[in-house]
């Protein structure tokens, strides 16, 4: 199963975006609200755990070059988020999951795809 199959299984994502944006490579996960700190602070190819859903997310998983956005809580983007996201090819996705639900969930996955990757 590859890792963003197991993702998606594990945290309950709905993909909002083209399939084809799922070609970015996911690297690690952030989780923060303040835009700020995610610009300052997540790493490139990191998916981005948020409660947000308006366009700017979309600003800011780009200048970062983000491997994509899971929207928490059930809230859905506007059409204009989605339009600008698909413009970008941006992963967006919306989960039932709370931030700290998502969070210990990808946790757990990273934790077990590093051990996988030192023992190949």
């Amino acid at each position: 199963m590859s890792l963003w199959n197991r993702i998606i299984e594990s945290l309950e994502l709905r993909l909002l975006t083209r399939p084809e944006s799922l070609n970015r490579q996911v690297k690690g996960a952030y989780c923060g609200d303040l835009l700020s700190d995610v610009l300052a602070n997540a790493a490139p190819g990191d998916l981005w755990i948020t409660i947000h859903r308006h366009r700017n997310v979309v600003a800011v998983s780009t200048l970062t070059n983000l491997s994509g956005v899971v929207i928490t809580g059930g809230r859905h983007p506007d059409r204009d988020t989605l339009e600008v996201a698909d413009d970008e090819a941006l992963p967006l996705f919306v989960t039932e999951l709370n931030n700290f639900q998502a969070a210990g969930k990808l946790y757990q996955i990273f934790s077990d795809y590093s051990l996988l990757a030192k023992e190949s």
